[in-house]
This record gives structure tokens, sequence and C-alpha cells, in this order.
């Protein structure tokens, strides 16, 4: 890890290099070099300490439910952020400055309104099924739901090229990990579909637009008009 008082440096000598005034920008960014090599520092090493993490409480199964892979491609397709499960079963989000806390906040607000979602069909439609099925019902209702916001992400945020800093970080601090095959709710039926499309319905309701959390906090997608 590069110190962070050398970091600071460093960035405020690239910072400089930027400078109308030309004798400024070129001593800054000698500054720079002289630095870099003497900590043997690449450009790849600087852009990897700007990397931060976070994480995300999340279901803690064995392995993880299609919603809520369905709510953590949606999360990273609207910021540019990587995630992956850790040993306890949460979100590690992965992304450059404060977009992994913007992450891993936009994720946690969005599952608590699905987990809420969820219970209330629970509640409401699914009187008289016995638990397992009703917990298996309830389940493809949040699918719907969780697919519904992915998709409305899908429509306005473009599909992002693989980062290589972020990417570099994983290797580093992260090896060896393997992709998750998420748990599919396996239950058949007439029924099943009126959960599935109920829980589209709902999810097509979510506003992503003004913050996740009934209009406060940071939006997971910009202003697009």
């Amino acid at each position: 890890m590069i110190d962070p008082k050398l970091l600071k440096k460093i960035q405020k000598c690239l910072r400089l290099a930027k400078s109308a005034n030309e004798n400024e920008a070129a001593a800054a960014l000698a500054k720079a070099a002289i630095l870099m090599e003497a900590h043997g520092l690449s450009e790849a090493d600087l852009a990897m300490a700007e990397i931060e993490e976070s994480i995300a409480r999340s279901t803690r199964t064995v392995r993880p439910v299609r919603w809520e892979q369905f709510l953590n491609q949606a999360v990273n397709r609207a910021l540019g952020s990587v995630s992956f499960r850790n040993e306890r079963g949460d979100r590690c989000f992965v992304g450059h400055g404060p977009t992994a806390e913007i992450a891993t906040y936009a994720y946690a607000m969005l599952f608590r309104q699905l987990k809420a979602a969820r219970a209330d069909y629970m509640a409401t439609h699914l009187k008289r099924c016995k638990l397992a099925r009703k917990r298996l019902r309830a389940d493809v209702f949040a699918q719907g739901w969780a697919y519904a916001v992915y998709d409305k992400v899908r429509e306005i945020a473009p599909e992002r090229a693989p980062d290589p800093a972020i990417q570099q970080y994983l290797a580093v601090q992260h090896p060896g990990l393997v992709r998750a095959i998420p748990r599919i709710a396996k239950i058949s039926g007439k029924a099943v579909e009126s959960d599935f499309l109920r829980g589209l319905v709902k999810g097509e309701a979510v506003n992503l637009h003004h913050g996740v959390n009934a209009g406060t906090g940071p939006a997971l997608l910009g202003d697009t008009s």
C-alpha cells in the first residue's frame, strides 16, 4: 500500500501538472516523476491506490438468491462499481473514491425496500400458503421486483468495460474470487406467474432518480432529463 502522505504529494503534483502555466506544470510533472521513481511506483499503482471498498449487509446464505444478484447488478451497472460476497455472505463493493460507499448505500436501501415489499406480499397475498411454499412464492415475487429495478437501470445506464484499476485491486487484495451461482426459487403453478408479475409491477414503481430512500440520499441514477 502507498503511504497516504506520499500519495497526496504525488496527486497534488499531478493536479498542478495540468496548470495553464507551462513552467509550473512542467516542474510539477517532473517532481511527480521523481517521487514515483524514488518509491518504485507506476501509474497503475497510483490508480489502484484510489480504489476503496465498502460492505453492505446482504442475505448471508450459502448461495445468493436470484433477487439479490439482480439488485447487485443494478447497483454496479449504475455506478461502475464491482462487488463480491465476502466470507460472511455480505456484499463488498469496490470502486473509485466514494463510489464504493455510495454503492453500499444504494444497495442497502434497495435491499431494505425489497425485504419490506416481500414481507408485505407474504402477509397480504400468501396468507393461506404453507410456510415452505409461502417463502418460495415470496422469492418469486422478489425476483420480479429486483428484475424490474435492474431492467430500469439497464435501459438507461450503458454497459461499462472492465476497469483496469479495479481489476488489479481485486487481483492483489482479493485473489482467488470465484463467481457464485445464484439460487433460483424452484416452484411451479399458475399462481407463481402472478407472483412474478406482481413483483415486476412493484419494482417498476421504485424511483431511482431521487435517491433510493424515499427521495433522500444520493440517487442511484443521475438526472437524465
